[in-house]
C-alpha cells in the first residue's frame, strides 16, 4: 500500500488509466489526487487479473463515480453501493436519482445491464458471504462514523469478499505525525474556544477525517480479516509538498501558488495528508 505521490503522475500506466476513465482533461488537471485513486483502482484490478467478462465487483459508497461505468465495461457484474440520497454526500457525489438513472451520470456509452445500484449501508452489507470476486472502497470508508462503523465496514468488506478475492481501500492518511491531529488536544481547543475551534471534535475523532498509519492497521485491515498484500510504504518525493493545499472550515483551499494542481496533500489544523492505497487478499479456503 502506498501514498499518492507527485511522481507517480509520471508513469506512463497512470496517465493512460487516468484518461481511460476521465478522458478529455488537460495534462495539469490529471494531476489530482482523485483521478491518482482511479488509476490505481485500474492497475489493481489489472494486476489481479480481474478485468475480465465473469468478474463481480462490489462498490462500497460507491457514489455515481466514473469508474463504475468503465468497470461496467471491462467486467461481467458492477454493484454499485451507497446511502444515495442520505448523509453529507446526499446533494454531491450520492445523489438519490443515481437508484434510478444512474446513465444520467455516465461519462460514456456503458454496458447498462452490468451495472446495477442499490441503496446500501457498509456497516450492514445486505449481501451473502463470499459473493464478490473484487470489493473496492474510494475515499468513503473514513466517512463512514466512528471507529467502531469503520471497523465494521471493514468487517463486511471482507465478510463479502470470495476466497482467493481481492479488495482495494482508498481512504486519507496523514504523512506525518504532528502534535494538533490528536483527537484528545483537538477536544480540548473546541473546549478552551468555547467551540469556535475545532467544533467537530472529539476524544475518538478529529475534526478531518484522516488515518494514522497504525489507525489503518487497526481500524480497517485487522477487522477486515483481509491480507495486506504490501506493507504500507509511506516515503514522498520533494516535489508531492510543492503545492500543499490549505483546507480552510468552510471548505475552500487555498494553495502557495494559486493554482488547484498539482492537488495531492491537503492540510488542516495539523500535519498534512494524502490518498492512500491499500491492497487486500482474502487467503484461498
Amino acid at each position: 500500500m502506498k501514498l499518492c505521490d507527485r511522481r507517480d503522475f509520471d508513469d506512463p500506466d497512470v496517465r493512460a488509466a487516468i484518461r481511460e476513465i476521465v478522458p478529455g482533461l488537460e495534462p495539469e488537471a490529471e494531476l489530482e489526487r482523485k483521478y491518482w485513486e482511479y488509476a490505481m483502482l485500474a492497475l489493481f484490478m489489472r494486476d489481479v487479473g480481474a478485468l475480465r467478462e465473469d468478474a463481480e465487483v462490489l462498490a462500497v459508497g460507491a457514489g455515481h463515480e466514473a469508474p463504475l461505468f468503465w468497470l461496467a465495461n471491462r467486467v461481467g457484474r458492477v454493484l454499485a453501493t451507497d446511502i444515495y440520497g442520505e448523509g453529507g454526500f446526499a446533494g454531491g457525489e450520492a445523489e438519490r436519482s443515481m437508484l434510478d438513472d444512474p446513465s444520467a451520470f455516465a461519462p460514456y456509452p456503458y454496458r447498462r445491464e452490468r451495472l446495477e445500484v442499490r441503496w446500501m449501508d457498509a456497516r450492514k452489507l445486505e449481501l451473502p458471504s463470499s459473493s464478490f470476486d473484487v470489493v473496492f472502497s474510494l475515499s468513503s470508508i473514513e466517512h463512514f462514523g466512528a471507529p467502531d462503523g469503520i471497523a465494521r465496514a471493514a468487517s463486511e468488506i471482507g465478510r463479502v469478499l470470495r476466497p482467493g478475492g481481492h479488495a482495494l481501500v482508498v481512504t486519507e492518511c496523514f504523512t506525518g505525525r504532528h502534535p494538533l491531529d490528536s483527537p484528545l488536544v483537538q477536544t480540548a481547543i473546541r473546549a478552551l474556544t468555547l467551540g469556535r475551534v475545532c467544533r467537530a471534535a472529539t476524544p475518538r475523532r478529529r475534526v478531518v477525517e484522516v488515518f494514522t498509519p497504525s489507525e489503518l492497521e487497526s481500524r480497517i485491515v485487522e477487522p477486515s480479516g483481509l491480507r495486506l498484500m504490501q506493507p504500507l510504504d509511506t516515503r514522498l518525493s520533494e516535489e508531492t509538498f510543492e503545492n500543499v493545499a490549505r483546507l480552510h472550515p468552510d471548505g475552500r483551499l487555498e494553495t502557495p501558488t494559486g493554482s488547484r494542481q498539482p492537488h495531492i496533500l491537503l492540510r488542516g489544523h495539523g500535519g498534512p495528508w494524502t490518498s492512500v492505497c491499500l491492497a487486500l487478499e482474502k487467503p484461498p479456503s
